[in-house]
C-alpha cells in the first residue's frame, strides 16, 4: 500500500552526464522526500530523472512524468 501524501511535490532534474556522486545523492534525497511523504516530478528520459523514478516507485510514492504533462499542456493546434 502505498503512503498517504503528505508533503507535495520535489522536482528532480540533473546533468546530462550525471557523476556517481550527483547519482548517491538524487537517490538520497527523493528517498528522504518520499519517506515524508512527497511525490517526485521529472523527465525520465533523462538519466537523474530515471534514477528518480525508480527511486519513486521503490518508495510507493507518485513519480509525475514531466514530459507526458508538457505533451498535455499544449494548446490546441500546437506540435508537441
Amino acid at each position: 500500500m502505498a503512503l498517504e501524501l503528505q508533503g507535495g511535490l520535489i522536482g528532480v532534474e540533473g546533468t546530462s552526464n550525471p557523476t556517481a556522486a550527483e547519482k548517491q545523492e538524487c537517490i538520497e534525497t527523493v528517498s528522504q522526500y518520499a519517506i515524508n511523504g512527497w511525490a517526485v516530478a521529472g523527465n525520465p528520459k533523462t538519466p537523474i530523472g530515471w534514477l528518480a523514478a525508480l527511486t519513486a516507485e521503490t518508495a510507493c510514492v507518485p513519480f509525475v512524468n514531466l514530459t507526458r504533462l508538457a505533451a498535455h499542456a499544449q494548446p490546441e493546434g500546437e506540435p508537441a
